[in-house]
C-alpha cells in the first residue's frame, strides 16, 4: 500500500509539537516510500525544515505556499527535474543528493530563490559531467556552497568566462542524448531473458494453469526476489519505484505467513488453584517478619521501571517484566490495600512488601482500643471541667449574698484547740485508665543515699 502524506501521518510525526499542525516548524517524513508531495501546503504552511529523503518522489510539487521554508531535504528520491520552487522565497538550503537530474542547466529554475546559499547535487548524472560546477556557479550567483565545497571569488570569475561554451555543449547533449531512463528500458528485456535462462523452472510454473491464483502470485514474487538478488537492477526512477512496490508486497506476504502467536500461559488450574510461573528464570526470595511478607526479585539495574508491573491478590502475587510472568503463591493471606513496591536504583532488585492479614487485624484492634480509651478520657475531662465550672459559679453566687448578723452566745464548755482540723473534702479521682504496660515506680537500689541538696526530678 502506497503511503500518502495525509493528516494522520503528519499528526503522528508532529508528536514534538503535541500534534498541532498549524504551528509546526519541522517535520521528518523519511523512509515512508512516499510517491507524491501533497497536503503540506494545506496543513503545515509555517514549515521551516522539511525532511523527505529516501522516498519515491518523482516530482517537486505543492510547495509553493510554504513561504517560510528554509531547508528542503530530498536526497535519495526519483527527481529528474528541478522545478516549482520559485515561490519558496525563504529557501536557504536544498539537498538533492542521489537523484536523477540530468541537465545541469535545470538549476536555472532556482535563480529566483535569492536566499539560497547551499545546494547539493552529488550522485546525480549532471554532477558527473564536465563543466557542471562552472555552470551551476554561474547560473546561481547567490550560492555560497555547492556540494559541500565553498565557492571562491576566483572560481566564480573563471566559471563566468567559460560558461557560454559549457552551456552550448549541455544544450546540444540535451537534444541528442536520450536520458538514463530510456537507456535502462532498452536494457530490461535482455536482463529478463537472462533471468529466465538462469531459472528453467520459471517457464513451466507459468504454463501450469492448474495452480491456484495466489500460488502464481507467490511464484511471481519469488522470481522477482531472485531477480533482485542475481540481476543488476538499473538505476532509474522507474526501476527504483518498481523495486519499492515489489518489496512492499513481499513484506506484506511475509507478514501474512508469520507463525501464529504463542498461546497465553496457563496461570490457573481447572479447579481454580493458582499455578506458579517463572518465565524469566529470575532469582527471588521471601523475607518474613511478624507483620509483613516481602518478595525480593533480582532484576537487572539497566531495566527501566516502566516495564515492570506488580499485581497482588490475597493469596498470590504476580510480577510482569517485559511480558514475562513471575507468579508465586503466598503461604498465608495478605492485606491487598497495604502493599509497597520499591526498586533499587543501584542493584535493580524489586521489593514488594505486603502486610499480613493477621497483623492487619491486630493493628486494627489496637487502634480501636486506643480510640475508645481516648474517647473515655475525653468524656472524663469534659465532666471534670463542667464540675469545676459549677463549683466556681456556686462560689461566686455565695459571695454576692449579704452576710447575716452573727448571733451572740455564751460558751457552755471550753473549746479544745487540739481538735480543730480542716473541713475540706478530698476530690474524687477521675480519668485514670488501665494500660497494658506497667506504671509501677522502679525499685530503690541498694545503698541509695538521698541527698537533700539535689532537687527532685519533675
Amino acid at each position: 500500500m502506497v503511503q500518502r502524506i495525509d493528516k494522520e501521518l503528519l499528526r503522528k510525526r508532529a508528536e514534538h509539537n503535541d500534534g498541532e499542525l498549524s504551528s509546526l516548524k519541522e517535520v521528518t517524513l523519511h523512509q515512508y516510500d512516499i510517491e507524491k508531495i501533497e497536503n503540506l501546503d494545506v496543513y503545515c504552511r509555517h514549515l521551516e525544515i522539511l525532511f523527505l529523503q529516501n522516498n519515491q518522489i518523482s516530482k517537486i510539487e505543492n510547495l509553493n505556499k510554504l513561504k517560510e521554508l528554509k531547508y528542503l531535504q530530498l536526497a535519495l528520491n526519483n527527481i529528474s527535474k528541478i522545478e516549482n520552487l520559485e515561490r519558496c522565497e525563504s529557501l536557504e538550503k536544498l539537498d538533492l543528493t542521489v537523484n536523477f537530474v540530468e541537465n545541469p542547466l535545470d538549476v536555472a529554475h532556482l535563480k529566483d530563490n535569492e536566499q539560497l546559499r547551499e545546494l547539493y547535487l552529488v550522485g546525480n548524472p549532471c554532477a558527473r559531467k564536465e563543466g557542471y560546477r562552472e555552470a551551476v556557479i554561474t547560473l546561481l550567483p547567490q550560492l555560497r556552497v555547492l556540494d559541500g565545497h565553498e565557492i571562491t571569488r576566483s572560481e566564480r570569475l573563471a566559471a563566468a568566462q567559460a560558461f557560454d561554451e559549457i552551456r552550448a555543449r549541455f544544450e546540444k547533449e540535451a537534444r541528442e542524448v536520450p536520458n538514463s531512463e530510456s537507456r535502462a528500458q532498452e536494457e530490461l528485456p535482455a536482463q529478463a531473458e537472462q533471468l529466465e535462462a538462469d531459472t528453467p523452472g520459471t517457464a513451466e510454473a507459468a504454463e501450469n494453469t492448474d495452480a491456484p491464483a495466489d500460488t502464481s502470485e507467490e511464484t511471481e514474487l519469488e522470481n522477482k526476489r531472485r531477480q533482485y538478488q542475481t540481476v543488476k537492477t538499473p538505476h532509474t526512477p522507474a526501476a527504483r519505484l518498481e523495486a519499492a512496490r515489489d518489496l512492499a508486497k513481499m513484506k506484506d506476504t511475509s507478514t501474512e505467513q508469520k507463525p501464529a502467536a504463542k498461546p497465553a500461559p496457563v496461570l490457573f488450574a481447572p479447579d481454580g488453584r493458582v499455578l506458579q510461573k517463572n518465565q524469566g528464570k529470575w532469582l527471588y526470595r521471601f523475607a518474613i517478619t511478624p507483620s509483613t511478607i516481602t518478595l525480593h526479585v533480582e532484576l537487572s539495574r539497566f531495566l527501566d521501571t516502566s516495564l515492570i508491573d506488580v499485581h497482588v491478590e490475597r493469596t498470590w502475587v504476580r510480577v510482569l517484566v517485559k511480558g514475562k510472568i513471575l507468579q508465586l503463591v503466598l503461604d498465608e493471606p495478605v492485606h491487598t490495600d497495604d502493599v509497597i513496591c520499591e526498586r533499587s536504583t543501584v542493584s535493580g532488585w524489586l521489593a514488594v512488601t505486603m502486610l499480613r492479614e493477621s497483623a492487619a487485624e491486630a493493628t486494627t484492634a489496637e487502634e480501636a482500643r486506643r480510640a475508645e480509651a481516648k474517647e473515655r478520657e475525653k468524656a472524663a475531662r469534659a465532666q471534670r471541667v463542667a464540675k469545676e465550672k459549677e463549683e466556681e459559679q456556686a462560689k461566686a453566687a455565695s459571695e454576692k449574698q449579704p452576710r447575716r448578723p452573727t448571733a451572740t452566745f455564751e460558751p457552755v464548755a471550753a473549746v479544745d484547740a487540739g481538735s480543730i482540723v480542716g473541713c475540706a473534702q478530698p476530690r474524687p479521682k477521675t480519668g485514670i485508665f488501665d494500660r497494658a504496660y506497667s506504671v509501677a515506680p522502679a525499685d530503690v537500689p541498694v545503698g541509695f543515699e538521698d541527698d537533700p541538696d539535689v532537687p527532685p526530678l519533675c
